[in-house]
């Protein structure tokens, strides 16, 4: 039984932004053992279940290390955390059975399961743990998950070269750990509950400035977790054999394999039996109408992810927050959602996830299409129309808009989106570029005018003051917009310090009118995550944060 105390933050969701850069797909044919289209068996007998994906991962098999959702995903079948999600994003038992916050809840203690093991052979420990969250913090660790564990007692004095350890971390015997921290931490379970343990037996062989360069290690990991890497072709496949020692029991599907797939042909593959889930990136009624009409099962949920239109604060165009409002106003939002995704997706708001629970359910301007007010707006911001073209001290409303490639729906919403403005008489010039080219232009003070980007919220929007907090609006790789406002500092920094979610569930509703209100970003939609799967495969379930819940129980059937 998973013990809780205090109530702590059941299945959260959050603005740590992951950035959605949707990477260009495959093309390459995979060699590898192949499903019989009646059986899912490879010729050995054993149950295969085929998982598709438009991009390679780049074999940084390791949780403190990969920056893609191809690694993640494989990563979450090879490592376990301490704390699991399940389909509904609460917490459940993972390499912890019971975790407990002190009476003033800055320090969480985790009991951990005795009977683990390494796929090694090895026993995981309370060692394996400290030196996982430790390493995260070492000055030479060259990842992207210190701000996890930044505000543990003691962590920035050991990532500044101060200290030799982190005074937070204790190592109570060989089954219990401790974690306490400067201030109460709202997002702690959730943070937790992201990262996959490393075996200390291993990794602290290495240097962790070479952790990147190993890529033995990478390619062969060793986790805890239900499935074990065997193969690893780049731009073919990963291949996994379920670890029969898995603590939440042997998988009943033998081997998992993630299989680089043509967009193009993913969906016939999956109508013929040669793929078994597909994430479907096309909502075109025809597609959808030719799986169903092969028997395909699909499902439809609110993701995690969402696009923007972010509008640089360091220009003169966009300082006046009735203008940011007006340009709101006149995108067509809810005609971009009809259009270009139908009944699989849907307007959105404020910069919450849709798939949890701090959504605000009311108070948010919708901002309804309207270009008469969006050239009220712009007129009392002193534009004026001439030859209808917006001018301002004899300089004319003109911008360029940097569109990203790699997301189809997103490069079909930009011409919409010109043209929307151009009506209000906002010339907007459309820039493509790739995703790399794009994130470098919003660094530092920002070298671009309007961009269309998209962000993919994790499990708790306690950690908000990564992207939006005045104090490292200067430093922040995530702020886009530039946004500086003292006031929705206050909120973030209340939220995350808060425990009681109906109570966080408030500040964030007021954080949420806020940036509605001063439109840093225009807000434009979130696509559903829709995915279409095998009818022979039982049991399968998924989240926005949660890819293979209980995947020991699936079963994919003859």
């Amino acid at each position: 039984m998973f013990l809780r105390k205090n109530k702590i933050l059941a299945g959260m969701l959050s603005m740590l932004l992951s950035i959605l850069l949707l990477n260009g797909c495959g093309s390459t044919s995979a060699e590898i053992p192949t499903n019989s289209s009646a059986d899912n068996q490879s010729s050995s007998g054993e149950s295969v279940l085929r998982y598709a994906v438009e991009s390679s991962p780049k074999g940084l098999f390791s949780p403190l290390l990969s920056n893609t959702t191809y690694d993640n995903n494989v990563n979450s079948l090879v490592y376990s955390p301490l704390i699991l999600l399940d389909e509904n994003n609460d917490f459940k038992s993972g390499l912890a059975d019971k975790y407990e916050f002190s009476g003033d809840n800055l320090t969480v203690t985790f009991n951990l399961r005795k009977d683990v093991k390494w796929h090694d052979g090895e026993d995981f420990t309370a060692d394996d743990v400290a030196f996982t969250f430790t390493s995260m913090a070492d000055p030479k660790y060259t990842g992207s998950r210190f701000n996890e564990i930044s505000k543990i007692v003691g962590a920035q004095d050991y990532h500044d070269g101060k200290a030799d350890s982190i005074s937070g971390i204790k190592v109570i015997d060989k089954y219990t750990i401790s974690f306490t921290y400067s201030k109460v931490y709202a997002p702690a379970l959730s943070n937790f509950s992201q990262r996959g343990i490393i075996p200390k037996h291993i990794w602290s062989k290495v240097n962790v400035a070479d952790w990147d360069k190993q890529s033995d290690l990478l390619n062969k990991p060793v986790g805890t977790g239900p499935y074990k890497l065997i193969d690893f072709k780049p731009d073919q496949y990963v291949e996994l054999a379920k670890n029969d020692s898995y603590f939440g029991g042997a998988p009943k599907i033998d081997k998992f394999i993630f299989k680089v797939a043509n967009t193009e042909t993913e969906l016939s593959e999956l109508a013929k039996g040669d793929l078994d889930i597909v994430e479907l990136s096309s909502t075109k009624e025809e597609d959808l109408k030719m799986l169903k009409d092969a028997g395909i099962k699909i499902e439809e949920k609110p993701s995690a992810n969402y696009q923007f239109m972010t509008m640089n604060g360091n220009r003169d165009f966009f300082k006046d927050k009735r203008v940011r409002q007006a340009i709101t106003y006149a995108i067509n939002r809810k005609g971009i959602v009809d259009s270009l995704l139908g009944e699989h997706g849907q307007v959105i708001n404020a910069p919450i996830s849709l798939a949890g629970w701090a959504y605000p359910k009311s108070g948010l301007n919708t901002y309804d299409y309207n270009a008469d007010k969006a050239k009220e707006l712009l007129k009392e911001a002193g534009w004026i129309e001439n030859n209808g073209v917006l001018e301002k001290d004899g300089k004319k409303f003109e911008v360029d808009l940097m569109v990203p490639t790699g997301n189809k729906v997103r490069e079909q919403s930009a011409p919409i989106i010109q043209q929307n403005l151009k009506d209000v008489g906002i010339i907007v010039n459309i820039s493509t570029m790739d995703v790399a080219s794009a994130m470098a232009k919003t660094k530092g003070q920002g070298d671009y005018d309007m961009g269309l980007l998209g962000f993919t919220l994790e499990v708790d929007p306690g950690d908000a003051d990564r992207y939006w907090s005045s104090s490292i609006a200067n430093n922040s790789q995530f702020n886009f917009s530039n946004f500086i406002n003292a006031k929705s500092d206050e909120f973030i920094e209340k939220a995350a310090t808060t425990i009681d979610r109906n109570e966080r569930k408030e500040v964030y509703a007021k954080w949420g009118q806020l940036l509605n209100d001063e439109a840093p970003y225009v807000f434009l939609y979130s696509q559903n995550a829709i995915r279409a799967h095998n009818p022979k495969l039982q049991g399968y379930k998924y989240s926005a944060y949660s890819v293979f819940p209980d995947i020991q129980n699936w079963t994919i059937s003859k």
